[in-house]
């Protein structure tokens, strides 16, 4: 237990926040399955919970040395976040998961900038690849008089899906495994299984695609911006 919190007070002069000691304390658990790094916010509210499947998720980290921003977790009451495998969530994200909601995640990055807002339910696949400035929020919050449409619906991220930069996801979306979102794109539909959407809203561009997936928590350990760029809406080669 002692050689944990030496570790972590000396990783803590560097990159990763003393919160992490307190947060192991509050919790009794000394294997929390969060790095906190600086500039980051935790908050949780009364029984909010943290479950842990797999892997470990990295908060606010930065890409070589870039400089950290604020970032924010918040957890309200009755609030769950779940970790399924090793995910990255880069600095300058804001994620908030409201009195009851739920946000599952699975493995892979999404850089920075991210702004997460969850109502219901978020869940977000394995092996991801998240581009910078993208948002995900389940609930429009208000409704148009007449309408029949849900004001709060889940959001669903399948596995290997490329989302690129300024991306914008609401809510009862579900994104299929393989599919690619193209910069700047609008999705409020559906998104079917290996396909390229973008504009806005967002179109099929291309049918059948396969993309590049590597382990992408392996690529996103690599030197930021070598091996990633938005998806281009034009690029229809």
């Amino acid at each position: 237990m002692f050689k944990k919190i030496a570790k972590l007070i000396k990783l803590s002069l560097f990159e990763l926040s003393l919160s992490n000691i307190y947060w192991m304390i509050r919790l009794k658990n000394f294997n929390f399955p969060i790095l906190i790094f600086r500039s980051l916010h935790l908050r949780m509210g009364k029984n909010s919970r943290i479950i842990h499947r797999a892997g470990r998720l990295h908060l606010g980290c930065r890409w070589g040395i870039s400089r950290y921003k604020e970032s924010d977790l918040t957890i309200y009451e009755n609030g769950t976040l779940e970790i399924r495998g090793d995910m990255k969530i880069y600095t300058g994200c804001s994620v908030d998961i409201c009195s009851g909601a739920t946000l599952s995640l699975g493995s892979g990055g999404i850089s920075n900038g991210a702004r997460i807002v969850v109502f219901d339910k978020i869940i977000i696949g394995h092996n991801v690849g998240i581009s910078e400035n993208v948002t995900f929020r389940d609930s429009d919050n208000h409704c148009i008089i007449g309408s029949t449409k849900p004001v709060t619906s889940p959001i669903i991220i399948g596995d290997n899906v490329w989302i690129g930069i300024n991306a914008t996801i609401l809510k009862g979306v579900t994104v299929g495994e393989g599919a690619v979102i193209a910069a700047n794109s609008l999705v409020n539909k559906d998104v079917p299984p290996h396909v390229l959407v973008g504009g806005v809203p967002a179109k099929i561009l291309k049918e059948n695609i396969l993309w590049n997936t590597p382990s992408m928590i392996k690529v996103w350990d690599q030197e930021p911006r070598k091996n990633h760029k938005s998806v281009d809406a034009d690029d229809r080669s």
